[in-house]
C-alpha cells in the first residue's frame, strides 16, 4: 500500500515506545505511508503527569517525525458526530474523525475502535508481541 496514510492513535504511539510492536509487523507499507497524528494525542502524550526526561525525549523525537493534524471544523464536525452517535470518548472521536477526513488508516490497539463500523473509517489492529519473543 505504497502511498497510503495513516493515523496513530495515542495508545499506538505508547505501545511502539514501549517496543511492545514493531512498524514492519503491519500490514502496510509504513515507511511509503504518509504518518500523522492528531493535535489531540499530541496533547495526551506531552500532558502526562511525572514524565521522565528520556521518556518526553522519545515523544518529542515521534512527533518531530510525523504531521501533526490540527483540528478544524471538519473533523470537529464529524468528531461531534460520532460522540453524539457512539460511546466513544471525546478525544476518540476526535482521532477517529481526524482519521476519517484524512482517508487514513487509523493504527489502534483500542477494543472499542476497532469494532466501531462507521462509513470511511478504516483501522489496522496493532499486533503485539508477545512475551516469549527474543
Amino acid at each position: 500500500m505504497s502511498g497510503s496514510k495513516v493515523v496513530f492513535d495515542t495508545c499506538a504511539i505508547i505501545l511502539l515506545l514501549k517496543g511492545e510492536y514493531e512498524l514492519s509487523s503491519l500490514k502496510i507499507d509504513i515507511e511509503g505511508a504518509l504518518q500523522y497524528i492528531s493535535v489531540i494525542s499530541r496533547m495526551e502524550l506531552m500532558s502526562k503527569r511525572n514524565m521522565k526526561l528520556e521518556e518526553e525525549h522519545a515523544l518529542r523525537s515521534f512527533i518531530a517525525d510525523v504531521s501533526v493534524f490540527p483540528l478544524d471544523e471538519t473533523i470537529e464536525q464529524k468528531a461531534i458526530e460520532l460522540r453524539r452517535k457512539t460511546t466513544l470518548k471525546l478525544p476518540d472521536c476526535i482521532v477517529v474523525a481526524t482519521s476519517i477526513v484524512l482517508d487514513a488508516i487509523l493504527l489502534t490497539n483500542d477494543d472499542e475502535i476497532l469494532k466501531l463500523s462507521w462509513p470511511g473509517l478504516q483501522t489496522q489492529h496493532i499486533p503485539l508481541s508477545t512475551a516469549d519473543s527474543p
